[in-house]
């Protein structure tokens, strides 16, 4: 595949920042891609190089992208990856010279010229670049849709929000993907409703990801207002949390607790003890069906003697600040057993290439994968033709609500109904 031509600009995500659209042609083909921006990153994720400068870097580097002639997926993303010089590692951030924003960009915009090129689906192309044919199935198989439909920690945006925890999902337990899809939109105007009735529609805002960002006093309150919701309509729905821990660890002088390293939530330090027992009475209080990133991103061990409880009852301890889309991470998460679910993000490693890697390392080990969005997305809709590809076990795409979130799992509704 020569390239004939190759240009990158700069456009809005959802929340308004700057982010690439890489547009590639060759022969009567012209595809774009765009990448998305997380604002609750892991500390080993690809190095996010600002737009205004990576438009400057591919100025330099275009020509010698056009003088190639690139015969498959891992050859163009190997020659972004050496162009940039600074591969993935399991202690820094990689990709410092290029942006993996930029070289994400790239290789997802190739992806879609081959698969173009080919005659064939997105999801087609990425199963053939795959090597998971082992784990893959013939026909599509379309991922559960994980609804983030209330927003707190980071992604929270009203100013009274009091939860901790990042994301409070919904996630349906039933096979079709329509029917799940049609789940969660009915529950979320059902919880639209509730809160604007406890709240006042002035205090019930749209977080980063389109769930409701409200003034709730804590974090069990708004688990316990959607397990009422999901009672009182037998909904075939399970919670389940992002707690993003990372982003309320303070270590000793930070915490303003003595010289302990603790866990601020609810205005109360906790031990890591005593937020795995939080985590424990809500998990079995609740029907929790999964917990995200419930420690720190350097806490491996910790992870562990979480999931050796929890894992097996059957609930997914799922891994992403931890290991960051990373190979070398996962393999240490791995052998630690610190979870049984890496969390997918095109952007945490940069190239298509390496994230099918990292899948193919989870299989391998009985891991499963839930593909997602970030908090600051466009309308490109790969990584769901990414999650029908890998067979993942779920997909994350915010809310079912606001255009950038359900152009995800329309995307998945199409493929499921060809």
């Amino acid at each position: 595949m020569k390239i004939l031509n190759a240009n990158l600009k700069i456009i809005p995500d959802s929340r308004k920042q700057n982010t690439l659209e890489a547009t590639l042609e060759a022969a009567n083909i012209s595809v774009k891609a765009s990448v998305p921006s997380g604002k609750s990153m892991g500390r080993y994720e690809a190095f996010v190089l600002d737009p205004e400068k990576a438009i400057k870097k591919f100025g330099e580097v275009r020509s010698q992208i056009l003088n190639q002639d690139f015969e498959t997926q891992k050859e163009f993303d190997e020659f972004l990856i050496q162009l940039d010089g600074t591969p993935s590692t399991s202690s820094g951030q990689a990709k410092k010279s290029l942006g993996g924003n930029l070289i994400l960009a790239c290789s997802l915009a190739f992806a879609r010229l081959m698969a173009k090129s080919q005659n064939l689906e997105l999801y087609q192309y990425i199963k053939s670049s795959s090597q998971l044919s082992n784990y893959a199935i013939n026909k599509p198989s379309c991922p559960v849709p994980i609804f983030n439909v209330v927003n707190g920690g980071a992604h929270a945006t009203n100013p009274q929000s009091k939860l901790d925890f990042q994301e409070f999902q919904i996630i349906p337990e039933v096979k079709d993907f329509g029917m799940a899809y049609g789940l969660g939109k009915e529950f979320y105007e059902k919880l639209n409703e509730i809160l604007i009735k406890k709240f006042g529609k002035e205090n019930v805002l749209l977080g980063d990801e389109a769930g409701f960002s409200c003034p709730f006093k804590n974090n069990e309150e708004a688990i316990e207002i959607m397990a009422d919701l999901i009672a009182k309509y037998n909904y075939p729905l399970r919670i389940g949390l992002d707690v993003a821990a990372s982003q309320f660890y303070k270590k000793n002088q930070e915490s303003g607790i003595g010289n302990q390293d603790v866990y601020m939530v609810d205005g109360k330090g906790y031990s890591t003890e005593k937020l795995k027992d939080l985590y424990l009475r809500l998990i079995e209080s609740y029907n929790i069906l999964s917990i995200e990133d419930p420690f720190d991103e350097e806490a491996f061990d910790d992870f562990s003697i979480l999931s050796r409880v929890i894992v097996p009852k059957n609930v997914k301890v799922i891994t992403d600040d931890l290991t960051t889309t990373n190979p070398q991470r996962l393999k240490t998460a791995i052998d630690k057993k610190a979870g049984n679910a890496i969390l997918v993000k095109l952007n945490q490693i940069g190239t298509l290439t390496e994230t099918l890697e990292v899948i193919k390392l989870a299989y391998e080990n009985n891991w499963q994968a839930v593909v997602s969005h970030r908090s600051g997305e466009t309308m490109d809709d790969f990584i769901a033709d990414l999650a029908v590809a890998v067979n993942a076990w779920g997909l994350k795409s915010g809310a079912p609500a606001a255009p950038e979130r359900l152009a995800k799992y329309e995307r998945v509704l199409k493929i499921r109904n060809q």
